[in-house]
């Protein structure tokens, strides 16, 4: 809740979310109360306020909201308060780097170097360019987890 930012920063606070939650803003409204449901959840405040926020996804497998870009989608568009969605960027980077921070890993993860996880992922499409209603289309064509290729698509090839 927003009242609550100021101590959620004073406290080192990581928020960790889940955007594909956006999509039951009106199950939000009926269990919450629509005055409580409009202040629910404020990324864009969150991030502003300086506090690190996380976005993840959760489910089972085969579930879409396992899908990474379907929840940087929503937390770009963010549905019902377009006011606190996030650019993709910031997106991203809660997806990524922020989310190293959280786990303490932020020196092995953070960025391609030597000594690094070098974890990394070649994407379809520019996730950065697509319309926001393409994003969940993205896939993987290549990803390397701990320097070793663990998926590739078959579609790059050495020379």
């Amino acid at each position: 809740m927003p009242d609550l930012i100021p101590r959620a920063k004073s406290l080192g606070v990581i928020v960790v979310e889940n955007p594909t939650h956006f999509a039951f803003g009106e199950l939000f409204v009926r269990r919450y109360g629509p005055e409580r449901a409009a202040v629910m959840l404020p990324l864009r405040s969150l991030m502003d306020a300086g506090i690190p926020l996380v976005i993840a996804t959760d489910g089972v497998a085969g579930i879409p909201v396992l899908n990474p870009y379907l929840s940087i989608m929503f937390a770009t568009v963010y549905p019902g308060k377009p006011k606190e969605s996030l650019t993709r960027e910031q997106a991203v980077t809660a997806f990524t780097a922020t989310a190293a921070y959280a786990e303490f890993a932020e020196k092995q993860q953070r960025e391609i170097g030597a000594g690094k996880l070098a974890d990394l992922a070649v994407l379809s499409q520019d996730i950065f360019q697509v319309p926001p209603q393409d994003l969940p289309k993205t896939e993987s064509v290549l990803t390397i987890v701990g320097g070793e290729i663990a998926f590739t698509s078959g579609l790059l090839t050495a020379k």
